[in-house]
């Protein structure tokens, strides 16, 4: 049955959302002579005011009062600033196909935590998606490079260990995020954790010259408003349909990763890559099939306004 034009309009802000996130890596690349904390300070700071205007200009500044569990918001903010950094970091050291991916290794950190921590029900089939998503990790780590570089620490490594952190660190912001779903709107509590996650990333700020600021400022100012409209575009469409559907499209973030570091920035692209990502983002799919029937438990997943 075709899809009515205004019933796609949903899907549509979701998939675009999705490509748009796959361009961190391309910003990266041209901000130059910046620490990850000082550029993820200034991504957040235009972040922030861009969401603010979104709430004033659509009436729903209301969604901003602080409500129960205020100290979550702290733990939030903390968890989103560390990822942030992680991700970033490990772009710039392995590029944004290996980084991207371990991102990705997030859904199987809260599959296997949640059930613990917040009480939700576990099966036998976790062990599918974890397997899945170790085989994945191990392909794309290139053992034998891993193993040659380990005396001379270079940077490939460097970017596995943060891009691993950041998907250790993104598993503990979802599962935050799903706690804290009944007190905040996806839309406020992606408000508060980039004001909080802006103070964390102050000290990074303030060490950078301002003329470093200013020679990169252009480049800042459209990464800081394109990645928070792309947040905004997907929150807007993933309210508007199932959560199993998003869960799935929200797989194309990764691959629009991958495309823009292989076409654009000109990264090569190895089959043992490819083989890992097929393989991450199949656990990520196994994973999301499992909320089905419950709303939240798919969506939060997919708020990764940390980007």
């Amino acid at each position: 049955m075709p899809v009515q034009g205004t019933s796609f309009k949903p899907y549509s802000e979701t998939i675009t959302g999705s490509i748009i996130y796959g361009t961190i890596g391309v910003f990266l690349d041209r901000i130059q002579d910046m620490s990850v904390g000082s550029i993820l300070f200034c991504r957040l700071f235009f972040g922030l005011f861009l969401i603010f205007f979104y709430l004033l200009l659509s009436g729903s500044l209301e969604q901003l009062r602080p409500g129960r569990n205020r100290k979550y918001l702290l733990l939030l903010g903390f968890m989103n600033a560390i990822t942030g950094i992680c991700y970033l970091s490990a772009i710039r050291y392995s590029g944004i196909s290996v980084a991207v991916l371990l991102l990705y290794t997030a859904p199987v950190y809260v599959n296997l935590l949640a059930p613990s921590i917040l009480g939700e029900r576990s099966s036998s089939k976790s062990l599918l998606p974890l397997f899945l998503s170790v085989a994945g990790v191990l392909l794309i780590t290139r053992p034998g490079e891993v193993l040659a570089s380990l005396s001379t620490g270079s940077d490939f490594m460097k970017g596995l260990l943060f891009g691993l952190l950041s998907g250790l660190s993104f598993g503990t912001t979802i599962i935050t995020i799903r706690y804290l779903r009944h007190d905040y709107t996806g839309i406020s509590q992606t408000f508060w954790l980039t004001g909080i996650s802006l103070l964390f990333m102050l000290p990074s700020a303030l060490s950078t010259p301002i003329p470093v600021y200013f020679r990169n400022f252009s480049t800042l100012l459209l990464f800081g408003l394109t990645i928070t409209f792309a947040a905004i575009l997907y929150l807007k469409g993933i309210s508007g349909i199932r959560a199993q559907t998003g869960s799935i499209l929200a797989l194309l973030e990764p691959v629009s990763g991958i495309f823009f570091d292989t076409a654009v920035l000109r990264n090569p692209f190895y089959i043992s890559t490819f083989l890992g990502c097929v393989l991450i983002l199949t656990a990520a799919y196994l994973v999301s099939r499992k909320g089905t029937g419950d709303r939240s438990l798919s969506t939060d997943f997919q708020q990764d306004n940390f980007q």
